[in-house]
């Protein structure tokens, strides 16, 4: 056998072994619970705000449950919002002419196809009103090999971003996003294909948002295979058309630190660099009930002026969102978070842009009090302000002295240490 086709049954197994999204033993969900176990919607004035649970997996990938099982579940957990984005990776084949190819696990395979996933997955979101049912699909758009025979480097396999409106076929075989990696060693691409992909996406209409940013997979194989899974956080702030990144619970670290990626794409928007903010989600990544979390590992709060799939993507694409995790903050929202000259604000301006000609008060705090190790206000990446209840109200003169358009935005630390809260910033300029 010669070196190149041994050079592919090694990428095809690696690849199999270490990025593959095996289907797992479907579990099936035997219950139902009534009331469920945390409140699904709360209605505040005018807003309806809907718990959400986005990038979840069922039998279609690598997910335990069955579409049907996972929509019962999102009903038990008390899940209004539920977004199905199984992987896209099915068939995955290696060499210029696909010489030997793997099923990855995905539902892009002949077993499944993408026809049957949207079909399905489709006429499910039709017929269920109850959790609103999101289709979408979870892609590694772009992964290469850097290393000369026998030793190989796979980069970006789990480099990777929810999508959600591309969700037919004609749309979804039009994607830049290439199957397969080539034997001959590929030098490292940059964010090009990332942002081909990105700008297709949002060009059609779709969402789009990078998951995991802070994956530190890293895998080696016999000392010759070595499969570099870490997500590079730059992805975040470069590029530009991306609708979100998932701060909750993959971007703690770096991703959603003050001054971090995200705060630095604010300041983008801020300067003209960015056409539109970048906003914050909480992503589940749910597979199977036996692992150590469920569909509200990661949650994301829709606020709504109705409870509807067209609501749910408008709050996503103008940032009326609260991203937080833990079980501190299971029963709560955020009901006040506004920025005003003078009394009467708008109590919810998440993504919002205000014009100010004064000091700028700032006001934050939740349906309740409840005890936290510390609450932050964050403007332009710094804290400026902290409060060791989940209160927060603060006045603002040194921005308006300066002059210069700024964002504010809060994150709260649980009393366990573990429970985080993002609100999505407000954007701040003076008509002076």
């Amino acid at each position: 056998m010669g070196n190149k086709k041994i050079q592919a049954l090694m990428i095809v197994l690696v690849l199999a072994m270490g990025c593959g999204y095996i289907h797992q033993e479907r579990i099936l969900l035997t219950k139902s619970k009534a009331p469920p176990e945390t409140t699904p919607v709360y209605q505040m004035g005018d807003w309806v705000i809907a718990r959400g649970s986005v990038h979840n997996h069922t039998t279609f990938s690598d997910g335990c449950r069955s579409p049907e099982d996972l929509i019962q579940q999102a009903r038990n957990e008390g899940i209004a919002v539920l977004g199905i984005t199984d992987h896209r990776e099915g068939r995955t084949c290696v060499g210029k002419h696909h010489e030997i190819c793997a099923n990855m696990g995905g539902f892009d395979s002949k077993k499944v196809g993408t026809e049957k996933y949207f079909e399905q997955i489709n006429r499910l979101s039709s017929e269920t009103e109850s959790p609103l049912v999101l289709t979408g699909f979870e892609i590694g758009p772009y992964m290469w090999n850097e290393g000369y025979f026998p030793y190989l480097t796979l980069k970006a396999t789990h480099w990777h971003f929810t999508v959600y409106g591309i969700d037919t076929p004609e749309l979804y075989a039009k994607m830049p996003a290439p199957w397969g990696i080539l034997m001959k060693p590929q030098p490292d691409p940059g964010i090009k294909p990332y942002a081909d992909f990105v700008n297709y996406v949002i060009g059609q209409g779709g969402l789009v948002f990078q998951a995991h940013p802070e994956s530190t997979e890293y895998q080696r194989y016999y000392d010759l295979v070595y499969l570099l899974a870490a997500a590079p956080t730059h992805l975040t702030d470069n590029l530009l058309n991306l609708t979100g990144v998932a701060v909750i619970p993959s971007g703690l670290n770096q991703v959603g630190q003050p001054a971090g990626e995200w705060d630095r794409a604010q300041a983008q928007y801020l300067a003209g660099i960015r056409e539109k903010p970048l906003w914050a989600t909480g992503d589940s990544d749910f597979e199977c009930p036996d692992l150590p979390y469920n569909l509200r590992t990661g949650t994301t709060l829709f606020y709504l002026k109705s409870l509807s799939k067209a609501e749910v993507f408008k709050a996503m694409r103008a940032g009326k969102m609260v991203a937080l995790m833990g079980n501190d903050f299971q029963d709560i929202f955020v009901s006040n978070f506004s920025v005003s000259d003078q009394p009467g604000a708008e109590k919810i301006m998440l993504g919002e842009e205000v014009k100010l000609n004064g000091p700028v008060d700032i006001r934050f705090s939740l349906n309740k009090e409840i005890p936290v190790q510390e609450a932050k206000l964050i403007r332009n990446g710094k804290v400026i302000a902290t409060s060791k209840t989940s209160k927060l109200e603060f006045r603002d003169e040194d921005a308006f002295k300066k002059g210069a358009p700024v964002f504010y935005r809060v994150e709260l630390v649980g009393e366990d240490g573990r429970s985080r809260l993002f609100t999505n910033p407000i954007f701040v300029d003076w008509t002076r």
